[in-house]
């Protein structure tokens, strides 16, 4: 008898010793699942934030789909994206960025499974949609007879009484009137009612040389780190939201909108009423309201989408 209670004790501990390593198994199992997979969600998450910021800083550049890839790949890069490992596509009118990229994970407790990495990917799309409506417009802008604007080029948004034309180019917006001291204001601050393509406006008569000095002049000496028109800080004051328009004779309809980057007034341009204003169009993206169906404007607003 009790040789077979001793028989029956060893046998419950080797069976206590599978049943542990079982556990054991599962266990390490289960650690693996739960440590690994957390690893590559974060990963993942990683991944699909650099494409995300990939894809909007490229987004920017369009539709010039050179420079909005060779943005893409920097912005990645400073995201500790390896540019190899992702890829860069264009819609067919060059209004959206696709980025697809992927990273190659070193898995721990997996490897005891015989799981040794896991590659995770992630896409990240971002467009630009024209911008219909939007606040914070100065009283000068493009006629379209300047149309197509060319980056980089310098414009007349301007002129002076040597230009031939009665009127000078200085746009009146709802509640501003036809007084110097508004006009100046605005130049200097931009109108901070909401202006969208298709509203009529009126036309301020004569040179407001003064004004038009002191108000673009300000804005110019307001900027202190040394901008050009393609290399400035976000928000230099001398970047300018105007709007492009059609001559209707004694009044204007705002046809889309712009940026510039403001050059020059008065001194270089003539003093009293030949100064003239020069500004030079940018590519440049904002927060607007967005009219997919609108053709024509110079103005991009950027965002993402699946």
């Amino acid at each position: 008898m009790l040789q077979t209670f001793k028989r029956l004790a060893g046998e419950e501990k080797g069976a206590a010793v599978v049943i542990i390593a079982l556990a054991f198994t599962v266990f390490l199992g289960f650690m693996a699942l739960a440590v690994d997979s957390g690893l590559l969600y974060l990963e993942h998450a990683r991944l699909a934030r650099a494409a995300d910021s990939a894809a909007l800083a490229g987004a920017q550049e369009l539709p010039d789909t050179v420079k909005a890839e060779t943005v893409a790949r920097q912005y990645a890069q400073l995201n500790e994206l390896d540019p190899d490992a992702m890829s860069v596509g264009f819609s067919l009118d060059n209004r959206e960025i696709t980025i697809t990229a992927s990273k190659t994970v070193s898995l721990y407790f997996a490897q005891v499974l015989g799981y040794n990495e896991k590659t995770v990917r992630g896409q990240s799309r971002a467009r630009i949609s024209p911008v219909c409506a939007i606040s914070g417009l100065i009283p000068l802008g493009f006629n379209e007879n300047l149309l197509p604007l060319d980056p980089g080029t310098a414009y007349m948004i301007k002129g002076g009484s040597q230009d031939g034309s009665p009127w000078r180019g200085i746009i009146e917006y709802p509640g501003q009137g036809n007084g110097g001291d508004n006009y100046r204001d605005l130049a200097r601050e931009g109108f901070n009612g909401t202006v969208a393509i298709g509203d009529l406006e009126g036309k301020v008569p004569g040179n407001k040389s003064g004004p038009t000095e002191q108000g673009i002049e300000d804005r110019i000496n307001a900027c202190t780190d040394g901008c050009t028109w393609n290399n400035y800080e976000p928000g230099c004051p001398r970047l300018a939201l105007v709007p492009i328009y059609r001559d209707l004779g004694e009044q204007i309809e705002v046809i889309g909108l712009a940026t510039v980057f403001l050059e020059s007034v008065g001194a270089e341009n003539g003093k009293g009423n030949d100064n003239r204003v020069l500004a030079t169009y940018i590519n440049n993206t904002v927060s607007g309201e967005t009219d997919d169906s609108v053709t024509g404007s110079y103005l991009y607003s950027v965002e993402l989408f699946d």
